[in-house]
């Protein structure tokens, strides 16, 4: 069950087991309606308030709660990746082809995409 549940936290890219996390933030928050307006707005996001995996060996279907969060599947590598929002930002992984879409985002919100230690990309 443990290998499950951490396989489903690096699915969803929240990058909690000691893994680089990115953010989409900016002097004044984000706001939830805009954030979802914009995932709303773009054909390859998709608003996904559940992330949800199977567990390939007994068929056993696990969920986690992600309010807000949005989805956007590469067109290049047919790839999911996660965005979380939360506290006005929004939270991503570190993949690289992640962080080419996280910039498109963050032009559109007048913000900026930053590491966990500050650095901007």
């Amino acid at each position: 069950m443990r290998k499950i549940l951490v396989g489903i936290l690096l699915l969803i890219s929240w990058n909690i087991m000691a893994s680089y996390s990115l953010h989409i933030e900016r002097d004044n928050q984000i706001s939830v309606s805009e954030w979802l307006a914009i995932c709303e707005s773009d054909s390859s996001l998709t608003v996904q308030h559940v992330a949800k995996a199977m567990n390939p060996e007994t068929g056993e279907t696990i969920e986690i709660q992600t309010p807000n969060g949005c989805v956007w599947t590469s067109p290049i590598l047919r790839k999911k990746y996660y965005f979380t929002f939360s506290n006005g930002r929004i939270t991503l992984g570190s993949d690289k082809a992640q962080i080419g879409k996280a910039k498109k985002l963050a032009k559109l919100l007048g913000a900026r995409l930053v590491g966990d230690e500050g650095e901007e990309y």
